[in-house]
C-alpha cells in the first residue's frame, strides 16, 4: 500500500509543479492513466494473504497488529447487535443481549452427565469475551463452534465470578457478510483545485481500506472528466465522508 501511495503522491506533485508553472491544468489528458491499476507496483508473490496474515498474526502475538479480521463487516455486525464484547462488563447481570464476533478459540469439554459443551473465546473490533455454551444450545450449534467462524450469539450476562464477565449463550447462528459495494465518487474543480490536494485526498483513503472502488469526477479546462483511482478502495464509513467533505468542501461527494 505504502509503493501504491508514492505513486499517487508522485503524480499529484508532478501534476502540482506543472499547474504553477502553467504547463497545464491540474489533470491534464493523460493523468487518467497515471493512477490506474496497470501502472502500479505489483505486490511482490510473497505477500501474504490477509485471513493468513491476520492468523499468523494472533496465533504469533496474541493479538491482531495490521487489522481486525471483522474490520471491514464492523457495520453490518452492528446491525445484527445490541452489544459489543467491551460493553458486557458495563451490562447488568442476567441481561439478555445480543453479541458478534470471531472464534479465536475453542474449548470443548464433558459434563459429569457425560452431556459435552463448549467454552468460546469471542473476538471483535472492541475486545473479547468467554463465551459458555451448554449442551442444550450447542447440541442444535456444534457445527458452528469452530475456530475462525464469525457468529452472532443471544446470550446472558453472567458477572457471578468476582471480577469476570461471561455471556451464556442462548442461541448461536451463522453471521454471514453481504455485500454492500458501491462506488465512491469524489468532485473537485480541477481547475480551482490548489495544489497537493489530491495527495492530501491519497493519505486520507489510505486510512479507510475497503471494498469500494473511488472515482474523481473532474471539472477541466477541457470539459468534464472521471478518474478511477485504481491505487485504492475505501470503505465509506460516517467518518471519511466528514473528514473528505471537510477537505474538498459540502458538495463534492457523490
Amino acid at each position: 500500500m505504502l509503493e501504491l501511495l508514492e505513486v499517487i503522491v508522485a503524480w499529484a506533485q508532478k501534476h502540482a509543479t506543472d499547474r504553477l508553472l502553467g504547463q497545464s491544468s491540474l489533470f491534464d489528458a493523460g493523468g487518467a492513466e497515471d493512477v490506474s491499476v496497470s501502472h502500479h507496483p505489483v505486490i511482490a508473490p510473497g505477500e501474504y494473504e490477509k485471513a493468513d496474515l491476520l492468523r499468523l498474526e494472533k496465533e504469533s502475538l496474541g493479538l491482531y497488529v495490521s487489522e481486525h479480521p471483522l474490520a471491514g463487516v464492523r457495520e453490518q455486525l452492528r446491525r445484527k447487535t445490541d452489544a459489543t464484547l467491551a460493553e458486557l462488563e458495563r451490562r447488568r447481570d442476567g441481561e439478555v443481549v445480543t453479541v458478534g464476533g470471531i472464534v479465536a478459540d475453542v474449548k470443548q469439554v464433558t459434563t459429569k452427565r457425560g452431556e459435552p459443551m463448549v467454552f468460546l473465546a469471542l473476538d471483535d473490533p472492541t475486545g473479547s469475551a468467554e463465551v459458555v455454551v451448554f449442551n442444550s444450545t450447542y447440541a442444535a450449534a456444534s457445527d458452528l463452534c469452530t475456530a475462525d467462524r464469525v457468529l452472532v450469539v443471544k446470550g446472558r450476562v453472567d458477572h457471578k465470578q468476582q471480577g469476570e464477565t461471561k455471556l451464556i449463550a442462548l442461541e448461536v447462528s451463522a453471521f454471514e457478510a453481504i455485500a454492500e459495494r458501491r462506488d465512491v465518487h469524489f468532485q473537485i474543480d480541477a481547475t480551482r483545485a490548489r495544489a497537493g490536494i489530491i495527495a492530501e485526498l491519497a493519505l486520507l483513503l489510505r486510512d479507510f481500506p475497503g471494498e469500494c472502488p473511488v472515482y474523481l469526477d473532474l471539472k477541466t479546462s477541457e470539459g468534464p472528466k472521471t478518474l478511477f483511482v485504481g491505487a485504492y478502495r475505501v470503505q465509506p464509513t460516517p467518518d471519511l465522508l466528514a473528514e473528505a467533505k471537510a477537505l474538498l468542501g459540502e458538495a463534492t461527494i457523490a
